[in-house]
Formats: structure tokens, sequence, C-alpha cells
């Protein structure tokens, strides 16, 4: 009778726990902002969280939330299922430096109206004179996360000294996967980084290896989110780029 009564408790539970959530509904509507996709962000020497002491160089945390996804030398997976290729362009101030001014699409067919693929670096618009910087914006998911079904999409973005490694990411996932008959997630993606320095100093700069095939779970999830991108149904917090101050609460550094 004993275990009558718990089996029964246990299914009780569950029937409450259900109709709970169920009652709660889900929004009828979502916008385009109010889906925040983080940024995966090395941390910097000069980057906030490294200067308040809730960072360590090197470290590749959340943007929005600070968690820690892994560092330089212990590598995270993640897989990437989609691809935004802009250009940040950035204004000269009274003082000569030069701040963020706009982030516009990256058109590369020279058929396309507005193609831009052959700006240069530097210029100069309306008499100001301006910088250009390319950047490779990689919409990943966490395997950890798909598999416990909390799966987000994050942002992973390759510009400057690491663009090199974003144009090994892109071959792996439009040449070499389709040479294969996969889809662009089809592989895990391992992120591991490396020092670099010149004149300005020294830079955490992120690296890429091929790891294994994606499982079709996996594959499924992104698919799923690759909607979700395509239709303009979330925001990725881009607050790094315009120059805001990316302040989290993040949790002390820790081996891991």
């Amino acid at each position: 009778m004993a275990k009558e009564t718990k089996a029964v408790a246990v299914k009780t539970a569950n029937e409450v726990a259900t109709e709970v959530i169920q009652d709660w509904g889900t929004p009828q509507f979502v916008g385009s902002s109010d889906i925040v996709i983080p940024k995966i962000l090395p941390m910097q020497g000069l980057s906030q969280l490294v200067m308040d002491g809730k960072a360590m160089f090197g470290e590749f945390r959340d943007s929005v939330n600070g968690t820690l996804l892994g560092s330089l030398d212990k590598p995270f997976e993640v897989i990437p299922f989609h691809l935004d290729k802009v250009w940040d362009i950035k204004l000269e101030q009274a003082d000569g430096s030069f701040k963020w001014s706009r982030t516009i699409p990256l058109i590369e067919n020279p058929m396309d109206a507005g193609y831009n693929d052959n700006l240069t670096w530097e210029g100069e618009e309306n008499g100001l004179k301006v910088q250009r910087i390319r950047r490779m914006n990689f919409y990943v998911m966490l395997p950890s996360e798909v598999a416990s079904g909390e799966g987000m999409p994050y942002m992973l973005s390759f510009k400057s000294t690491s663009i090199k490694e974003g144009k090994k990411l892109f071959t792996q996932m439009y040449v070499r996967n389709l040479r294969a008959s996969l889809p662009p997630p089809g592989y895990v993606i391992t992120v591991a980084g490396l020092k670099q320095k010149n004149d300005k100093g020294t830079y955490a700069v992120p690296t890429i290896s091929v790891g294994r095939k994606s499982t079709a779970a996996e594959i499924n999830e992104c698919l799923s989110w690759f909607k979700l991108v395509k239709k303009g149904a979330v925001k990725v917090d881009e607050r790094d780029v315009q120059g805001e101050t990316v302040e989290v609460d993040a949790s002390e550094p820790t081996d891991f």
C-alpha cells in the first residue's frame, strides 16, 4: 500500500507541474528585441570585467551574464550554424580617436545593389576620416546546453587579428561540409586561443579546430534557431562593438 501511495503521489506531482506550466501559456508574439543573443567575448587586458577583477585575461565569457565558458588554454565546444558578415564603421573624433558610428552588412556579390566588398580599411566620408573593420559573426550553440534542453544561441565574432580563424571556420561550414553533404552545423568546433602582440599591446585571439560530427538532435536544434535568426526574431548584444561598457554580474574566475 505504501508503494502504491508513493506512486500516486509522484504521478499527481508530475501532473500538477505540467498543468501549472500549461496554465501560464506562452507569449502570442515575440518581438525582435525580446530575445537577446549573448556574445562570447575573449577577455582582454582592458575589458571591463578584467579591470573590475571579475574575469581574467584570456577567458571567454558570456556578454550578458558573465558565465565562464572557457579560456585560451581550456577549450570549449560550439556548433556554428549561421554567419553574418558586416563592416563596423568608426568616425574620427576631435581628439584623433575613432568611435563606432554604425554597422552595415557586407555585400560581396558585385551584381547586388550596395556592393561594398571593395571598401578599404581607412577612408573618408563626408569630409571625415573613417576606419572600416570587417567582422565575421557566427551564430553558435553550445553542445552541453543543447543536451540539457536549455540551449540558446551565442555569437562568436572574428575581426582584425582573428579574421584568419573566421575564414577557417567559414571554409569548414560552407565548403568542406557542403562537399561532405553536411549542413553548416555538421561538425562541433573546439574554441581555444592564443596571445598575439602588436604595437598596441597583447591580445587574446580565439582559435578554432574541427571536432566530432554533430548529432541529428544538435543539427535539428540549430535549424530551429536558424529559422528564427533569418526571420529577424533575435537581437544580438552589440555593446562591445558600440563602445558601451559591458557590465554583468560575473562569477569569480574559477578553474574548471
